[in-house]
Parts: structure tokens; sequence; C-alpha cells
């Protein structure tokens, strides 16, 4: 049973195509949005991974979201910020799919020695922190970029079945916001 929002999930904005989440995340927050808002979309155009990289991002194939959140103190500090999501999508995976991701430092989640998610997390001058998530849910082998083909893997590669996103997403989320209090707790 997934439980109720604390802080992360409250409220969601969910797209059929986005440009990046983080980009609308960055919009929002110019319109007033704030703490726990989600930015959700089916497929991005312009995802976003490491500096200079982009995120390949299918439509209905993946998880593609950002969460924004206002550290109160040492909002600067984002490797304990990205490592709590790491392990969010860590638990997530064990949850939904029951395979053993493991962490790759600083934002990557591996699964059998390939990238499954990138984490990109992104300090405004306002003090938010747009945290952004992407994970390789139903891609089938053969389906990934040429450059990504032989570091990539999906849940449906690793596990050999579908899943739900809608229900990978939920418990996500929650996973989400247990890590981001227990991240607040410690600073």
């Amino acid at each position: 049973m997934v439980a109720l929002p604390r802080i992360i999930g409250k409220k969601v904005f969910r797209y059929p195509t986005l440009d990046s989440t983080n980009d609308e995340a960055r919009r929002l927050i110019a319109k007033g949005e704030g703490e726990g808002v989600v930015v959700a979309a089916e497929e991005q155009t312009k995802g976003k991974g490491k500096p200079g990289r982009s995120w390949y991002s299918p439509a209905g194939l993946g998880i593609y979201l950002s969460v924004i959140v206002k550290p109160y103190k040492n909002p600067s500090a984002l490797a304990p910020i990205t490592l709590a999501a790491a392990e969010a999508v860590v638990k997530t995976i064990k949850k939904t799919a029951g395979l053993s991701a493991e962490i790759k430092m600083p934002n990557d989640v591996m699964l059998a020695g390939k990238k499954l998610c990138g984490i990109l997390v992104e300090r405004l001058k306002s003090g938010h922190v747009i945290i952004g998530i992407g994970i390789n849910v139903n891609n089938l082998s053969g389906s990934f970029p040429a450059e990504i083909a032989e570091t990539a893997t999906s849940l449906k590669i690793s596990a050999d079945k579908q899943f739900d996103l809608a229900s990978i997403r939920c418990v996500l989320l929650s996973e989400l916001d247990n890590a981001y209090l227990a991240y607040l707790e410690k600073i």
C-alpha cells in the first residue's frame, strides 16, 4: 500500500509530451509553483542527461518526471539529495519489479551492469532544487539509439515482462517522499 504524500506528489502535472520535465518544472516555479510539485510526461523531446547529454525518452516506454523541492537548509549540497533520489529509485525497482538495482555514483542506477536510470539534480538561484528522473521501463532489446545500445537496459529486458508505468510512478513518488523527509531530518 502506498502512503498519501506528505510533501512530494501533493500536486502532479501530467503531460503527454514535453520538451523536458526539468524545463517545465522551471517554468512552473516561475509561475509560483513550489515544493512538492511533480512534473511527469509520457514522452520528452529534449530530455536532459548529464551536462551536454540528452536522455532518450520515447513515448509510453519509461518514467520521465521531475520533482521540485526547496530544502530549508543547505540547498547547495546536491550530493545528498541525488543519493536520496537514487535510493528511492532502487527501492521502487525492488518493490515493483523484484529486481536488485545498484547505485553508480553520483547519479545513475544500474541493473546487471547497464544503465537503467539517470538522475539530474539542478539547483536554482531561488533555492528550489529540481530532481529529474528517467527510468527505462518497457524498452525492448535493440530499441535504444546506437550510442547507448551497449550500455542501456530496461526493466522489461531484465525481467522479460511488461510493466505498468502508472504503478511504478506511484510507488516512486511515495519512495521519493519518504527519502526527502528522511533527508530533511538529517540536514
